[in-house]
């Protein structure tokens, strides 16, 4: 992380039949809210396109809009979507990727307010994985 003035190896643990919290990276924040990304890795033996359902499922039952979303061939699924949360009106993107029985699962966040401006650079790491 050059900007910051550090670097550190990072902990790397080969995941197990749970959901892992794999990495979280904040951006500084601006009003009261710090952009992030974080990427998890969760246990799925079903289709990308079931995942993407459930995830459906889960956002409106949580009162989040989706803005867009795409599946790409049989592993990827990209998701733009927004909501209230305690934090404010917020504004997301996501990819899951399926691989050997897990998805990888990396979103990216920041307030509605904050994404014109930060959206890009989120979304672009988000891309990165």
């Amino acid at each position: 992380l050059p900007h910051y003035g550090f670097s550190m190896r990072p902990l790397d643990a080969t995941p197990g039949n749970e959901t892992v919290v794999a990495l979280m990276s904040f951006l500084p924040a601006s009003d009261g809210f710090a952009p992030n990304l974080n990427v998890n890795i969760q246990p799925y033996a079903g289709t990308i396109a079931d995942y993407a359902k459930l995830s459906q499922t889960q956002f409106t039952a949580a009162g989040m809009t989706i803005l867009a979303e795409k599946q790409i061939g049989d592993t990827e699924w990209q998701c733009e979507y927004e909501g209230r949360m305690p934090a404010g009106a917020l504004r997301f993107y996501a990819r899951a990727i399926r691989s050997k029985g897990r998805v990888y699962l990396v979103t990216a966040s920041a307030l509605q307010s904050q994404w014109p401006k930060l959206g890009p650079t989120l979304r672009e790491h988000a891309d990165s994985l």
